[in-house]
């Protein structure tokens, strides 16, 4: 998996990576109750493109972002690398 772009939205910090394999997202809304969960592309109101048992595809993300380089989101790119780690 390649990086192409990351992006976080002023709701809170819902993160948005674009890769060569589609468009995820990391729900970090104010008062979601789905806090970190993935998405296929913007979590919508009822979590219908919530991603289930996304543990292998967030480790692969995890590793991509690892090698992605963004000199405006590195710290939010490194804190998120951290939260997810296991």
């Amino acid at each position: 998996m390649e990086i192409k772009k990351f992006e976080m939205f002023k709701d809170g910090g819902t993160i948005k990576i674009t890769t060569d394999k589609g468009i995820f997202c990391f729900d970090y809304r104010i008062h979601t109750k789905t806090k970190g969960m993935l998405y296929n592309d913007i979590p919508q109101d009822d979590n219908s493109n919530m991603i289930e048992n996304s543990g292998e595809l967030e480790n692969e993300i995890i590793e991509a972002l690892k090698l992605f380089d963004d000199d405006f989101y590195q710290t939010s790119i490194e804190y998120l690398i951290n939260s997810k780690q296991k």
